[in-house]
């Protein structure tokens, strides 16, 4: 069993005795977990490599998104759709899944199509709200079918798997994210026909595709990718994408349920936002249906989280920790506080409020009678090194709002992603100006988080990550 696969987190261990938690009714001495946690060090930290290919600066971030069009990947395509101005979208492409292919379960080969369709009627709408929307034709010409007729099917060369080799082996700037919304067999192919007509562009390519993994619906993974590109980074959201599948419910704290229910659904999404909205298959008492998929992409919206720098840091997409499988380019789901779905749940009230400002944009043609993101100006430098007792002073001051609308911070410490264990204090958290005093603890890390939320309708969120490495004496 991997460290923290089925059982709680050392670090999760450490917080609750902070809190002053019972576990299996005793009390724990969070003395005892302390030093532990200082001589073990958090099992679900974020690590100090930095090995990451990372999308040049003011570059949108370059993307394949392959699925098998089951339910939820029909309403994560609506998402997809409205953010599609985010990235740059090299590839939307048919695959199968151990739960679909071409003749079971199968919904066909133009939802994708008839989606675009739909997202033509509001696309002169929306590109008022934000710059960078492809037109409908530019997303029909980026569609294929891929390897499809079979779950696992990867002998053919289909247009599919040509698409993903022919922006693999191109000369632009940047890592391209390949979307595994089902099985990995059309990325696979893919990869296939690379190492045997191209083995001089093996290590390009290596370091180039950035493979993230909803499930594993397929073989093809772990007996082709795996074993044969060692190197090649895999975000393996193999569970922790079900907080927002299928039993969201069961999954995200009751006190979030009102962004996913069926008044919400109804208010922000589905009635009064335009056909494709309207085309999203709620479920008809729980009112959010499931949308499995819709990490793969959401980890790629750049909100300030920097998500893209390092698989451990974390974002609306998830967070992740090396597998320990021996290839330690693959990276599975991380623990927050010792659940592996607080990663992604922990955004909720930002995520869906951001997708709900979108429906509106469908919508509403006027730009003053929309909201918008505020942007996120931080003073001085996202990366710091500073020695033991050192104040470091953080500020937001530049931060503004496009509508002019009020704004509200918030300074937190990610003590998840961190490896410190001293206890914090940020002086004036939910001020523009805060500080905190460097704990003694050379060679650690902390992450503070910078929230600044509009008072707009929906309210809206966007993020600054400022990362202290604590020298040492």
């Amino acid at each position: 069993m991997a460290p923290g696969d089925g059982i709680v987190s050392l670090h999760a261990i450490t917080q609750s005795c902070r809190k002053g938690r019972h576990m299996n009714g005793y009390r724990i001495w969070a003395s005892v977990f302390t030093v532990l946690a200082v001589l073990v060090g958090s099992l679900d930290a974020a690590d100090d490599v930095k090995d990451t290919t990372v999308p040049p600066a003011g570059a949108r971030p370059r993307i394949i998104a392959t699925t098998d069009g089951e339910i939820d990947d029909r309403c994560s395509m609506v998402r997809f759709l409205l953010y599609a101005n985010e990235w740059d979208i090299e590839g939307i492409i048919y695959c199968s899944s151990k739960f679909h292919w071409k003749g079971h379960s199968w919904a066909g080969e133009k939802w994708i199509e008839r989606d675009i369709d739909m997202y033509a009627g509001f696309y002169d709408t929306l590109k008022t709200h934000a710059p960078g929307f492809p037109t409908p034709k530019q997303l029909k010409t980026v569609t294929f079918v891929g390897n499809i007729d079979h779950v696992g099917e990867m002998t053919k060369v289909t247009p599919g798997s040509q698409r993903i080799v022919k922006v693999l082996l191109d000369d632009k700037p940047g890592p391209v994210y390949l979307q595994a919304w089902g099985g990995t067999n059309t990325i696979a192919r893919a990869l296939k026909t690379i190492r045997e007509k191209h083995p001089d562009q093996v290590a390009k390519v290596t370091k180039k595709a950035i493979i993230f993994i909803i499930l594993d619906q397929d073989k093809t993974f772990r007996r082709y990718i795996e074993p044969n590109w060692p190197g090649l980074q895999i975000l393996g959201s193999f569970r922790q994408f079900a907080c927002i599948a299928y039993s969201w419910d069961r999954k995200i704290p009751g006190e979030l349920h009102k962004y996913y229910d069926r008044a919400w659904m109804r208010e922000n999404i589905l009635s009064g936002h335009g056909p494709l909205c309207a085309r999203y298959e709620h479920h008809s008492k729980k009112g959010f249906r499931s949308e499995g998929d819709s990490p793969a992409f959401m980890h790629q919206i750049l909100v300030g989280l920097r998500s893209l720098e390092h698989p451990g840091y974390g974002g609306w997409g998830g967070r992740f920790v090396r597998e320990g499988r021996g290839h330690k380019s693959t990276w599975r789901g991380a623990r927050d506080d010792g659940d592996v779905n607080k990663p992604i749940w922990r955004w909720s009230a930002a995520f869906q409020n951001d997708w709900a400002a979108r429906a509106d944009w469908c919508v509403t043609k006027d730009y003053k009678k929309a909201n918008h993101p505020p942007k996120v100006e931080l003073t001085g430098s996202p990366d710091r090194t500073a020695r033991p007792g050192e104040k470091i002073t953080l500020s937001a001051k530049g931060s503004s709002d496009p509508d002019g609308n009020k704004l509200t911070c918030k300074w937190w410490r990610y003590d998840d992603v961190d490896t410190a264990n001293t206890k914090i204090e940020i002086t004036g958290a939910d001020k523009v100006d805060a500080s905190f005093v460097v704990p003694d603890e050379p060679g650690k890390t902390i992450h503070i988080i910078l929230e600044i939320t509009d008072d707009g309708d929906p309210p809206l969120t966007r993020y600054a990550r400022v990362i202290v490495k604590v020298a040492g004496k």
